[in-house]
């Protein structure tokens, strides 16, 4: 595992990168998305260093989330995320399952202002591959479409809205469901190196309604270098009640 990892930074070395990068925008800490891409040649590798979530009576952890982002042309890029490991612990008993996660593999395509500024909108597909196991991989194929837009409302203010649509397996029985989520964010630029984000989530399928509240911060120490922190409330009995997450995002 640790080789795939010094692998995939190694790779990201070596391929060609524009002359004139703009401005990187991370995919990480938000609960949503944006229509902002890459330049094309660049890479870009966001991981999670902590990801805790309390569910019920569950806890997991998840170890080396990592998405990885391909820039293809000015307005598409590839992207690929992955859980190598996570540890489901049940409070009741102590006992551990660990599992590795399920395998996303989508693009981004920006349709207006692929830089994320003034109004961007895009599409975000992806597909889902069972890699994973239950309790931390779905157990079986998906399918996602989300559709990004921001607006920045002054030049510290940026409002973002990410509607989603899925296919996902059940948990408690076989077949898939239709998943329906909304997410409602602002990002405010506190200084030139630190942004918070302030989102609230909703989420909808034929087993439970979701609602959700979330506060991010991340610090960009360099112009492609970013570390992050956040973490997540469930608003009702039917979301994890709590998760804390934080990461790091490098350019190359």
């Amino acid at each position: 595992m640790k080789r795939a990892g010094v692998a995939l930074w190694g790779m990201a070395v070596l391929l060609p990168t524009s002359a004139s990068a703009r401005d990187y925008c991370s995919t990480r800490p938000s609960l949503g998305q944006s229509a902002c891409t890459i330049d094309a040649g660049r890479v870009a590798i966001e991981t999670a260093l902590s990801d805790w979530e309390r569910d019920g009576d569950a806890d997991t952890v998840l170890f080396g989330d990592t998405l990885v982002r391909l820039g293809l042309t000015d307005r598409i890029e590839l992207q690929a995320d992955w859980a190598p490991v996570g540890v489901v612990r049940d409070r009741a008993t102590g006992g551990r399952t660990a599992r590795t996660g399920d395998l996303e593999i989508g693009s981004r395509i920006a349709l207006r202002n692929p830089d994320g500024k003034g109004l961007s909108y895009g599409l975000q597909p992806s597909v889902t591959v069972p890699t994973g196991r239950s309790p931390v991989g779905s157990g079986g194929w998906g399918a996602s479409l989300i559709a990004p837009v921001s607006y920045d409302l002054t030049d510290r203010l940026n409002l973002q809205f990410s509607p989603e649509i899925a296919t996902m397996p059940r948990e408690d029985r076989g077949g898939n469901m239709a998943v329906a989520t909304a997410t409602l964010g602002l990002g405010i630029v506190v200084s030139d190196k630190c942004q918070v984000t302030v989102e609230g989530q909703w989420a909808h399928d034929d087993m439970a309604t979701e609602h959700r509240a979330a506060l991010a911060v991340a610090w960009q120490l360099s112009d492609d270098f970013f570390v992050d922190a956040g973490g997540v409330a469930g608003l009702d009995h039917d979301t994890p009640a709590l998760r804390v997450y934080s990461g790091l995002s490098h350019r190359f």
